[in-house]
């Protein structure tokens, strides 16, 4: 995986809520295409492709800080950090309804027993109260579970298959599930709702 594929941009839906990260290259892509802006997150300037080639681009023998550029044969492009849907204005801010993909995302992909990643298509989901027990199917009782360790733990409660919690599950809000497993850009913050953003150390 290439360093630009690591490199994420924060989207945001037409009436700026935070909806999802995407990486560079398809943030540049929907600018282009007239489908995004690009926001300044120092000022909330918003730019089209024009404006942003206008003021964000320099020659290709400028020196600027590579990391901060995108190089073509003649410009060189700097990287946009968020960027605004011109249309879409789904996601409202309302809670975050429970699923088996939004258990993965919570989770980080562990298993919440063992800690290995575990791959979406092997996936499975332990109710810490097991149903037979009267456990619901809801984000406080369901969690992540690679299939060794929900055979292992079965009908049981974790304590009595000698069994631990990496993390006590909860009803995430969704901007920790657009940010699960992103790098925080700092400069996203004044597009987040703070005191619901679990930064990672």
């Amino acid at each position: 995986m290439t360093r630009m594929e690591l490199e994420r941009v924060l989207t945001l839906n037409r009436i700026w809520q935070p909806i999802a990260t995407v990486v560079v290259k398809q943030a540049l892509t929907l600018v282009f295409r007239g489908r995004a802006r690009v926001v300044c997150p120092e000022t909330y300037q918003m730019f089209d492709w024009g404006q942003w080639l206008n003021e964000k681009a320099v020659r290709s023998d400028a020196h600027v800080i590579e990391h901060d550029y995108i190089r073509t044969a003649h410009l060189q492009v700097r990287k946009p950090e968020v960027i605004t849907l011109a249309k879409y204005a789904g996601y409202p801010n309302t809670g975050v309804p429970y699923s088996r993909r939004g258990v993965f995302e919570r989770d980080n992909g562990q298993c919440q027993y063992c800690g290995i990643f575990v791959h979406k298509r092997a996936m499975t989901i332990d109710h810490v109260l097991p149903v037979s027990r009267g456990g619901a199917t809801s984000w406080p009782n369901c969690v992540l579970a690679c299939q060794r360790c929900n055979h292992i733990k079965s009908n049981r409660l974790p304590a009595e298959a000698g069994m631990a919690l990496r993390n006590q599950p909860v009803q995430p809000t969704r901007d920790q599930l657009i940010l699960s497993g992103v790098n925080l850009n700092d400069r996203w913050k004044p597009f987040l709702n703070e005191k619901h953003v679990k930064v990672k150390a």
